[in-house]
């Protein structure tokens, strides 16, 4: 009878413990769930603010992150917020290709602090403001140890190829002509990254290569005439 009443006893108590299990595992799924939200709110902000303190940055931006599958991020000139979407976040993988969206939006940031007349000029101008801040963008995150070639990788994903109509109405410019430019900067001010390139088997950056070869070539003569000067090549 002892021994019946004892097992009677094991049986509830296990039904009493696992119970709970099963609804903490449930609670625990959803809780990960939202956190992979916060956690990615942490890691924009920490990155911002890496880039911000690295470069001695005297001005406050906040860093957003929005759930929306967008594929963008942009800079809002009245509260000096950088808002990055979860569509955009999707391309990238590593924390070097976050950066570099982020450095972008900060140096258009630096703009918006320049004044209002200078947040004008950016609106009907943005093409120019553009190129700017992928050049101003690439210098923030060598400042800030984070490699430059992953701006290319991070645009090579997201940016498409413009035809001469669409990219005449559009607000940005086509984004291999953006990946040229930004590898002209890195090639003109930080060569050492192309010798020592740890993107060089990245399949994103293989790509890049593969499409830019006639774009390339345009760059080489160039900085083979030294009468060039800065003069602008007109990349394809």
């Amino acid at each position: 009878m002892r021994k019946l009443l004892v097992a009677l006893m094991l049986i509830v108590f296990n039904v009493c413990i696992v119970a709970p299990v099963f609804a903490s595992d449930e609670y625990d799924i959803k809780d990960i769930a939202e956190n992979r939200d916060v956690k990615m709110q942490k890691m924009i902000t920490r990155v911002g603010f890496k880039i911000l303190n690295a470069n001695k940055l005297d001005k406050r931006v906040v860093f957003n992150y929005n759930t929306n599958k967008v594929v963008n991020a942009f800079a809002l000139y009245n509260d000096k917020s950088v808002n990055v979407y979860k569509g955009l976040l999707s391309y990238c993988d590593s924390e070097n290709e976050i950066a570099a969206v982020i450095a972008h939006e900060i140096a258009h940031q630096l703009d918006y602090y320049e004044g209002y007349s200078q947040a004008i000029a950016m609106t009907f101008m943005p093409k120019k403001y553009e190129y700017k801040a992928d050049q101003i963008g690439v210098d923030l995150m060598v400042n800030a140890g984070y490699n430059p070639v992953a701006m290319i990788v991070v645009y090579n994903k997201s940016m498409g190829h413009l035809g001469p109509v669409t990219e005449f109405f559009a607000t940005h410019p086509n984004g291999s002509k953006r990946m040229m430019r930004v590898y002209e900067h890195i090639y003109v001010k930080y060569p050492r990254y192309l010798v020592s390139n740890e993107y060089k088997n990245n399949m994103y950056y293989q790509n890049f290569l593969l499409t830019s070869a006639k774009n390339r070539k345009k760059l080489e003569a160039k900085l083979n005439n030294k009468d060039a000067g800065f003069v602008e090549v007109k990349y394809e």
